[in-house]
């Protein structure tokens, strides 16, 4: 018999509305289709089919026998959730049989917008996950955490799985062509996982092709981003004023010193007759354009989908600051042997062009002297002859100032350049083969490749990189990188899948083998005769003893074999357990400590069927425990290495060569962070599965702690060693809690949907004899976290201490009466007594803050009215956090106009009152809780008719980041999970933070 037609309606057996997008498909194939917008479905079937399946999200799933029938039209019953498809480690599984805490995000949910990081799509939708992007930066990447905290030295960022590919990366997929993403939470969803699961892991599922005729999509936006937020600065007659006020207190205050100059000699030496806005100076409104095309369809065993995206992103730096993405995509699905074969090829292709903003420009902005003009010679300003000429001679005409920390940031922008190329390839092939109906192998092969080139170049007349000030001969600096990454993997599985009356038990064994290759070389020196090579000729440098031409170059690879077994036993429809275990060996361990087990167990018990309660629709209890790894962060940290010892050498003959020396201790004994994770939750619904929600309740205990510990030299060569904590563990523990509603009218619905999360991260002390110590006295104060220059170089932020909360910020703190009364900072030590001689030291500091937050929020509500209008919005909140405001502590200190009026000054709760330098203390120290309108969308769909050519024509609009309601004074409380990428240092603002940024967005979808 040849194939035939089947056509009809899928409508909602409650009201009879049609349900668009509402999968058909020949039961046991990938041949079908989707309902249009009136609900309608044509599929052709082959001969030999025997039933279609109908499926749609929050509906029940049916399976239709095929008697000859060329008319089929189904009703679903709404609210049926348990047939949904999820994703999990190796295969899928139904909502039902879900025994571990796992969250799907499917792409009608995703956030919308200017979304150019696949994991903004999803930001602030799985409770748990936490992903903050401080500032506008649109090169910036983000910070992402699921259930705090995971590791110490490890990676602390959840695993990537790409359609299958462990460790691929996200830059290689657009945002554009992810169909879903699967959210492995606990310890027990991530096991199978092993050694690179333990900060979690997220399965992205792309886009694929289904069987019919062929569908062209296109989807395009343009986006207009402008500053939301920025320091509130002094103008010109408030800066002089300030600065003249500051003077005169000073004065008043210290008689005893002499020559101390006035308020009217200050705002003379430092007015140069202008005003100038250096913010507006360095910004712009970015309007940025994007572009994604796709065809996608199949026929005979063969599903295909191509694409293609083009991004051109404009950030809010007034130039250099954005980039250009072309990417490409092919997945091609052939089905063979009766269909019990299936071969399946991906390709990705990304090709990115890149220019960095420095983040420095908005620190200058933010400080530099209101009254200067941009160029020395500009009309309208007082520029005194002797600046004027050495500005004109030496800095390329821009107006400069020679002091410390103090960069006209136009000269900056316009002198200094930061560009990289990137490209990105990723290909993975996979067979499949259904050995018997319930017996399946499969072999995959992927490997990632991503080539980074790049440069940096300061020109003879820029000061802060160039070296302008300095000597003529090495004025102007540049480098060149380039990077080679690679990361290869193969993979075997095998499911068998055994019927056992009214239980099921499906077994699945496999073997991974990864191998990541990582090289680098770079060149740079400083000294060039012009401008007009840029990096591009690093020979024209200087090269000698003053100056050397640097070059440096390296390569490591590591590589993870895995061997893992999984088995699921379904008894009845109430029951379901699952245990895994995976055995996982790497290179990166010292040479005792290669392999180790990870085994996992979890059950549920689905109590409405178990107890046939009436009520419920769903009341699933889960409890599951898991172990998952961390690798070491290093490919050779467990040897001693040794390299080139700079600015040292050694007689030899009549000749002086390089010395070599140690960098890193040998440590044999170096192995995995081991993290054990209980977990027990609730998933119900009720009301015909109007309300549903899940509950979770977790805690988290990770030993064998990662840490770059110090040590003694002698015995040792170096002063640091990569080592196992076995005396402290980091304890998490949280609840988790997600809740959506349907509300649906005769011509509206609404889907409001909430995700709450607690955190709470502590270091405990174990039984055990420490092999190395943490610290001193069961603390580590992190020098990396100090303020900075000028003047703050003392005393250090972050104190990790046993037997506290992670996160701790530690100040010292000021006896405000008395301090506001005598005009100078007056310091109160850890038992609140004035401290003497006012001269503070590092035991002095307190804990006065915490880095992360309590708390964190979702409520995303979506709205259709009628037809054609749909609107959405989301809100985001994190609680309970602290940021280190280092801007408002250098320049919002009225003691900085007297030390550096050539400052200009944050006027934010500025405290007239004081004169001491600047020197961070509790009062900079703020609780940044925010409420954010992350996200608004409002579209509308137009009624096109059938015989318009057009599947679907949708306009939208949309807004980010539109308001933030927070106490914080800065120009971001969103929160910072490092510092300088160190994540035991959250909590802390830096001065080169991006303004925060607000995008709105006009964008189109069509269909053909």
């Amino acid at each position: 018999m040849a194939q035939s037609t089947v056509s009809g309606t899928i409508t909602d057996a409650d009201n009879g509305d049609p349900l668009i997008g509402a999968s058909i498909l020949v039961t046991g194939t990938s041949t079908g289709t989707v309902t249009d917008f009136d609900g309608k479905y044509t599929v052709n079937v082959p001969a030999n089919a025997e039933s279609l399946t109908i499926s749609y999200t929050g509906y029940a799933t049916q399976t239709i026998a095929l008697t000859g029938q060329s008319t089929l039209d189904i009703q679903l019953a709404s609210g049926e959730l348990l047939d949904e498809v999820v994703v999990v480690g190796y295969g899928t599984v139904t909502q039902k049989e879900v025994t571990s805490a796992v969250t799907t995000v499917e792409a009608k949910d995703f956030n919308v917008g200017d979304i150019n990081d696949p994991t903004q799509l999803i930001q602030g939708k799985v409770a748990g996950l936490s992903i903050s992007k401080a500032g506008g930066d649109v090169n910036g990447g983000t910070d992402i955490r699921l259930r705090g905290l995971s590791s110490f030295g490890g990676n602390t960022q959840p695993l990537i799985i790409i359609d299958g590919v462990t460790g691929a990366d996200l830059r290689t997929v657009d945002p554009s062509d992810i169909e879903s993403i699967n959210v492995l939470k606990d310890g027990s969803a991530a096991a199978i996982y092993g050694i690179q699961a333990s900060a979690g892991v997220i399965i992205v599922t792309t886009k694929r092709g289904t069987e019919g005729g062929g569908q062209v999509d296109y989807r395009g936006y343009v986006s207009a981003q402008s500053i939301a937020a920025q320091p509130e600065l002094a103008g010109r007659d408030e800066y002089l004023r300030i600065i003249g006020a500051a003077a005169d207190l000073n004065r008043t205050l210290r008689p005893d010193i002499a020559d101390l100059p006035t308020g009217a000699e200050v705002q003379a030496a430092n007015d140069y007759g202008g005003e100038t806005d250096w913010v507006d100076e360095v910004t712009r409104t970015g309007i940025s354009h994007v572009h994604n095309l796709s065809y996608s369809g199949g026929a005979n065993g063969t599903t295909y989908r191509a694409s293609v995206n083009y991004r051109d992103i404009k950030g809010i730096g007034y130039r250099s600051d954005g980039f250009q993405q072309l990417n490409g995509r092919l997945s091609v699905t052939q089905k063979a042997v009766n269909d019990r074969l299936e071969l399946s090829l991906d390709v990705t292709a990304t090709d990115r062009t890149a220019e960095f903003f420095n983040g420095n420009i908005y620190k200058f902005a933010t400080t530099y002297n209101p009254t200067a003009p941009v160029f020395a010679n500009d009309a309208g300003f007082s520029v005194p002859q002797e600046i004027a000429d050495k500005s004109n001679a030496v800095y390329g005409g821009y107006f400069q100032v020679d002091n410390f920390d103090y960069v006209n940031p136009v000269s900056i922008g316009d002198q200094f350049t930061n560009t990289q190329q990137r490209a990105d390839f990723l290909y993975s092939a996979r067979a499949a083969f259904d050995v018997t109906d319930d017996f399946t192998i499969q072999a995959s092969y992927s490997r990632t490749r991503e080539n980074t080139t790049g440069g940096t170049y300061a020109s003879r007349t820029e000061l802060s990189a160039g070296g302008a000030n300095g000597n003529p001969a090495f004025a102007g600096s540049g480098n060149r990188f380039a990077n080679d990454n690679r990361n290869e993997l193969f993979e075997v599985t095998g499911t068998y899948n055994l019927d056992l009356g009214g239980n099921d038990l499906q077994l699945l064994a496999g073997y991974s083998w990864q191998e990541y290759n990582f090289q680098s070389f770079g060149a740079g020196g400083r000294g060039t005769p012009t401008d007009a090579f840029g990096f591009n000729n690093l020979s024209a440098f200087q090269n000698s003893t003053e100056a050397p031409l640097g070059i440096n170059s390296s390569q490591f690879a590591n590589r993870i074999i895995g061997f893992f077994g999984r088995a699921r036993l379904s008894i009845g429809s109430a029951y379901n357990i699952t245990a895994s275990i995976r055995r996982d060996g790497t290179s990166q361990n010292g040479p005792e400590n290669r392999w180790d087990i990870f085994p996992a167990l979890s059950a549920s018990a689905d109590l409405v069927d178990a107890l046939d309660l009436a009520g419920p629709d769903q009341l699933k209890f889960r409890i599951g425990y898991g172990i998952t790894g961390s690798l070491p962060p290093g490919s050779y940290d467990y040897l001693a290495t040794f390299a080139p010892a700079p600015g040292l050498f050694f007689p030899f003959g009549e000749s002086y060569v390089a010395t070599i020396g140690p960098t890193s201790n040998p440590n044999p004994n170096l192995r995995f962070e081991k993290k054990g994770e209980f977990n027990t939750g609730i998933d119900f619904a009720f009301m015909d599965y109007k309300l549903t929600g899940t509950l979770d309740f977790y805690i988290r205990n990770t030993g064998d702690l990662l840490f770059n510990a110090e040590v003694p030299t002698p015995p040792f060569l170096f002063r640091n060693v990569q080592a196992n904590l076995n005396n402290v563990d980091l304890i998490n523990t949280g609840v988790e809690l997600s809740l959506g509603y349907n509300v649906e009218g005769s011509n509206f619905t609404w889907n409001p949907n909430l995700v709450f999360s607690t955190y709470n991260t502590r270091l405990e002390q174990t039984d055990e004899v420490a092999d190395f110590n943490f610290g001193d006295g069961g603390s580590v104060d992190l020098t990396s976290t100090v303020p900075g220059a000028p003047g703050q170089n003392g005393f250090p932020v972050t104190t990790i201490a046993i037997g506290e909360e992670f996160g701790g910020l530690y100040t010292l703190i000021t006896d405000d009466e008395a301090t506001d009364a005598s005009g100078e900072y007056v310091f109160l030590d850890a038992e609140g007594n004035a401290i003497e001689g006012r001269d503070p030291n590092n035991a002095d500091r307190v804990l006065v803050g915490n880095g992360l937050p309590d708390f964190s929020i979702g409520f995303a509500n979506s709205f259709t009215f009628g037809d054609s209008w749909d609107f959405s919005f989301f809100l985001r909140g994190d609680f309970g956090h602290d940021l280190v405001n280092m801007p408002q502590n250098f320049y919002g200190q009225f003691g900085n106009a007297v030390a550096r009026p050539i400052d200009n000054i944050i006027t934010t709760n500025l405290n007239e009152n004081i004169i001491s330098a600047p020197i961070l203390n509790s009062n900079f120290v703020e609780d940044a809780s925010f409420l954010a309108l992350d996200n608004a969308n409002l579209g509308y769909t137009f009624d096109l008719g059938g015989n318009s050519g057009f599947r679907n024509l949708r306009l939208y609009v949309a807004g980010q980041n539109l308001f933030y309601i927070t106490g914080y004074s800065g120009v971001d409380p969103n929160v910072r999970y490092t510092d300088g990428g160190n994540a035991l240092a959250p909590g802390i603002d830096r001065r080169t933070t991006f303004f925060r940024t607000r995008t709105v967005t006009f964008g189109a979808s069509v269909g053909f």
